[in-house]
């Protein structure tokens, strides 16, 4: 469960997110609804401890994400999916994770199995990936960690069809029972399920 109580942040007089409080329970995909600028990303950026808050906090099973104590294996984030090292491979940015994480290397493949850049796309330099590989590859990585616990992803907007039918069908269909997503309105209205939002 990721809860978020009275969330404000503010940059002198810009106030970037306003009182903002919800609940994502455990056990399914949750749509965060709101137009570009809104303050999705920063208010996902102070759940995961990226930004710290001007007034009211949030928690991830009941426990602030400094608190967390191996918080990349409790929830996974994708802000940028071009935030990621060009010159690396596919498989070389996620073992270079699964390594200081302390994860099996066969974490790494499987999750390159799961969104389908097995082979030689896992080969190829993320330079060369197109947006849809790159956001793939962010999933990828949010989902490194343990899948049975918290993900919070945003905001992948270059999914394709053939990338994946949507990003809450993807994520009810890969996510193990109990686990949760958080997804923006960009990726959530292009799926053919309705997620949960508020």
């Amino acid at each position: 469960m990721i809860e978020v109580q009275h969330l404000t942040k503010r940059y002198g007089a810009l106030t970037s997110v306003d009182d903002v409080s919800f609940s994502c329970p455990t056990g399914q995909v949750t749509g965060f609804l709101g137009p570009n600028g809104a303050g999705k990303s920063t208010t996902m950026r102070m759940i995961c401890g990226l930004t710290r808050p001007s007034a009211g906090g949030s928690t991830v099973d009941g426990t602030a994400y400094r608190d967390l104590p191996e918080p990349g294996r409790k929830i996974g984030v994708l802000l940028d999916a071009s935030a990621q090292h060009a010159g690396r491979t596919g498989r070389e940015t996620l073992s270079l994770s699964a390594q200081v994480l302390g994860l099996p290397a066969g974490r790494v493949e499987q999750m390159l199995e799961l969104v389908g850049l097995a082979g030689p796309a896992a080969g190829r330099r993320v330079g060369a990936y197109s947006l849809g590989m790159r956001q793939r590859l962010g999933i990828a990585h949010a989902l490194l960690g343990d899948r049975r616990s918290s993900s919070s992803t945003s905001p992948p907007t270059g999914w394709t069809r053939k990338a994946s039918p949507g990003c809450a069908v993807y994520w009810t269909t890969s996510l193990p029972a109990g686990a949760l997503c958080c997804c923006p309105a960009t990726c959530c209205t292009r799926s053919r399920r309705s997620p949960t939002s508020w």
